[in-house]
């Protein structure tokens, strides 16, 4: 029988281990980047669903897809790699 204090252990996102820390720190930073660099296709898609209302899902569609094309520019993957690369360049220059 397990007790309390392991099911809370074991049961909660937040207890990672140092090196699932730095990519989770590594994943907001770059998803707050593509946030900022998508900021035009974002309020494109706000100010269609503020227009067409209860339609929003099928009216927005293009602007939706553009947004969804951007953020996944900088969110997939290959770029999250090549930005843990970068980022592990910069602080061993430091």
């Amino acid at each position: 029988m397990s007790s309390a204090a392991d099911r809370k252990d074991t049961g909660r996102d937040g207890r990672l281990n140092y090196s699932n820390q730095a990519e989770h720190a590594l994943r907001k930073e770059l998803s707050e980047i593509a946030k900022t660099a998508c900021k035009e296709n974002s309020v494109a898609l706000g100010d269609c669903a503020r227009k067409e209302g209860i339609l929003v899902v099928f009216k927005c569609r293009k602007e939706k897809d553009a947004l969804n094309s951007c953020l996944n520019v900088f969110t997939n993957e290959k770029a999250f790699e090549e930005y843990k690369q970068k980022r592990a360049l910069e602080l061993s220059q430091k």
